[in-house]
């Protein structure tokens, strides 16, 4: 599980006041039905709403707590004894994502190409590219056949993710040394950030 801060939504430090007139400065960590918890030096303290100003308690009254996106990835394998392949699933979990917000979502399979099964050659089998706009958990499968001498052909997987103004928010791999398959990706729909020439390698609709 990554945490992605930053580029993402996170709750900055507010002046509070108490009902009494009293001030202080805190970011505000959780709400509940007639209290909330602010962080105030390191310390989280909760209060009552009755607590705080009639302003603060009709600010907080329909606030969303701004939280950093969380992506998390667990991979599963099937078995397709048929067809004699290992049926992978990365499934792709988005947690806390911005309200109207889109995210873009490549990713790569790295295994052997069927040619060079009895060899040694790895490289991209496949990739898929794709947009998010709401929490949630996505599967992306692939299939890759198996070997009894050499294994399956599969090997790892890579991907990235980016928002709609080109920034790259994340790029992970099963494999550190997979994340160099992510630098010569041919894409078509992703994302680029303002003023950025064209990349060479990307293809055009």
């Amino acid at each position: 599980m990554w945490l992605v801060p930053g580029l993402c939504a996170q709750e900055k430090p507010r002046v509070w006041t108490s009902a009494d007139g009293r001030k202080l400065t805190g970011v505000l960590e959780e709400k509940g039905d007639g209290w909330v918890k602010l962080k105030v030096k390191d310390k989280v303290y909760r209060l009552k709403l009755e607590k705080l100003s009639e302003k603060d308690r009709e600010f907080l009254k329909d606030y969303k707590i701004k939280k950093p996106l969380v992506i998390k990835t667990e991979l599963k394998s099937t078995k397709d004894t048929d067809l004699k392949k290992t049926i992978k699933t990365l499934n792709v979990e988005f947690r806390n994502m911005e309200e109207n917000q889109e995210l873009y979502l490549l990713v790569m399979w790295i295994g052997k190409k069927n040619s060079d099964i009895t060899g040694g050659s790895v490289g991209i089998m496949q990739q898929l590219e794709c947009f998010y706009s709401r929490d949630g958990v996505y599967g992306h499968k692939a299939g890759f056949y198996d070997n009894q001498q050499v294994g399956e052909s599969f090997r790892g997987w890579a991907i990235r993710v980016i928002d709609m103004k080109g920034n790259v928010l994340l790029e992970k791999a099963s494999s550190n040394s997979y994340l160099r398959y992510l630098e010569s990706a041919v894409t078509r729909q992703a994302p680029e950030a303002p003023g950025k020439e064209p990349d060479k390698k990307q293809e055009r609709p």
